[in-house]
């Protein structure tokens, strides 16, 4: 099974060569996450999947497919054809309907949740660095980057050490709430659709728990979080590449031998 980030225009691509297939042999199946997660492949169950309910479990059962199922908690899209791969697309942004249709590949329900032009708000931090910024409309309309002093670890020992921890404490404190005014300042003249949140995951918590705007809005946090080395302006702006992207699973036909 192959597994790999993918641009929509590349996914487009791939099923766009299988949209033309009609027959009795497609079923294309849209799954919400909470689905997922509550009946995984009891949905299996249901009339029309006995054709490929062998392959399907494959995926339902899949370690990989379950724990990246889980990380984007957005549910999926399967299309499966009884000749030919079958493919499973976690979408960048969350299905919506559960919905099964027979003889086709139907992908408008994919286009319907990934072109639709959505307002997210980004937060990238790192002990010391931060980056806050909305997207709207695939752009970046408003951001600000910043930075705050935080004392290295001191090694000697003793009383010095504990003044230092203090010290330290106290300077991601400040850190934490410079962040959370900044969350305020850049989110809150825009209606956002998700936040995500990139960086040092460590940081993730005690900023949620400092932050009162993303506590009123904890319901629109993304579970993803964003894979970044360093809070600033490129990363920022790249982090649009990395959240738009949906996760495509390829699962190739049994090849038999005479």
């Amino acid at each position: 099974m192959e597994k790999q980030p993918i641009t929509k225009t590349k996914l487009y691509s791939i099923l766009g060569e299988q949209s033309t297939v009609h027959s009795r042999d497609c079923i294309s199946s849209y799954i919400k996450a909470s689905t997922f997660s509550h009946l995984g492949d009891k949905i299996l169950l249901e009339p029309g999947y006995s054709t490929c309910r062998d392959k399907l479990s494959m995926f339902f059962n899949d370690k990989i497919i379950c724990r990246e199922a889980e990380k984007y908690d957005t549910g999926m899209a399967i299309f499966w054809q009884e000749i030919g791969p079958t493919y499973l697309v976690l979408p960048p942004f969350p299905v919506n309907e559960d919905k099964v249709i027979f003889g086709s590949f139907e992908v408008s329900g994919l286009h319907e949740i990934m072109d639709k032009q959505y307002t997210l708000g980004v937060t990238l931090v790192t002990w010391g660095s931060y980056a806050v910024g909305v997207f709207h409309d695939n752009g970046l309309s408003n951001s600000k980057v910043g930075t705050g002093h935080i004392h290295k670890e001191h090694k000697k020992g003793g009383s010095s050490q504990k003044r230092f921890a203090r010290r330290t404490e106290e300077q991601r404190n400040e850190f934490l709430r410079k962040v959370s005014r900044r969350v305020e300042e850049i989110f809150r003249d825009h209606s956002l659709d998700y936040i995500f949140f990139g960086g040092n995951r460590l940081i993730c918590k005690p900023l949620l728990q400092d932050c009162k705007y993303l506590q009123t809005h904890s319901t629109k946090l993304s579970k993803r979080m964003i894979n970044v080395e360093r809070a600033n302006q490129e990363s920022l702006e790249r982090s649009f590449i990395e959240i738009t992207k949906p996760l495509l699973f390829t699962l190739q036909p049994a090849i038999t031998t005479i």
